[in-house]
């Protein structure tokens, strides 16, 4: 997908460094650093996130690896609601007041996303060769319920989940590497806990079948949100 740029949430950002796939995925993707774009406030918030961490024992478990998706993102180009030219305001104005005004509080669409999602859809404007990779399942569905076409219309296969990343790396990569990396850190996903294998890992086949379900439960619940695959 050379010439596109891709919008990382941070979800997925904490997700893949924790497993230790970026590399694999941005060169499965054939993805450069100069194409990718992270929120502006990434380093701050999970900055603060470590400053909690160390000032109460009691989070010492948290399972994410802030320190490498830190160091991972230092010098990615960076997104905010600031740059009000390469984000379509009115676009992100609607993402603003639908959570504002909706009243599922389970499936919101924070402001993170908001930047990311309006700035997708600028691009997409231009070029529709653009993507979002998130982890936030919940601003998806939350989407999706929005009835907001205008914006769902520039973001139609556009976006990839955490499982179909993990999916595309099995099959480039190859079963056994991913396995090894994900199996013994698999709690910083529930989801992903559970497809390979809450107590005892799972074979390749039922892995690969695990995440297809998930990527077709997901599917029917955001409409043509996802990138078509797998097929």
């Amino acid at each position: 997908m050379s010439g596109s740029f891709y919008c990382l949430d941070n979800d997925i950002i904490l997700k893949l460094a924790t497993y230790n796939l970026f590399d694999y995925t941005f060169r499965t993707f054939g993805i450069y650093p100069t194409q990718i774009k992270i929120l502006d406030s990434f380093k701050y918030k999970v900055g603060a996130e470590i400053k909690r961490k160390r000032g109460n024992k009691a989070t010492n478990s948290f399972k994410y690896n802030i320190q490498k998706a830190l160091q991972i993102t230092e010098n990615y180009p960076t997104i905010s609601e600031l740059d009000n030219l390469v984000i379509d305001i009115n676009i992100y104005g609607q993402l603003l007041n639908y959570t504002k005004i909706s009243n599922d509080k389970h499936n919101p669409i924070d402001k993170g996303e908001a930047i990311l999602i309006s700035h997708i859809c600028y691009l997409n404007q231009q070029n529709d060769n653009n993507y979002l990779l998130t982890g936030d399942k919940r601003c998806l569905r939350a989407l999706t319920n929005s009835s907001l076409t205008n914006v769902i219309e520039h973001l139609e296969g556009k976006i990839w989940c955490l499982e179909q990343l993990i999916l595309k790396n099995i099959e480039v990569c190859g079963f056994d590497v991913i396995q090894a990396k994900i199996y013994p850190i698999r709690d910083c996903d529930r989801n992903i806990e559970f497809i390979f294998g809450y107590s005892v890992q799972y074979p390749e086949e039922i892995v690969k079948e695990n995440l297809k379900s998930e990527i077709i439960r997901l599917k029917q619940e955001t409409g043509k949100l996802l990138y078509p695959y797998p097929n």
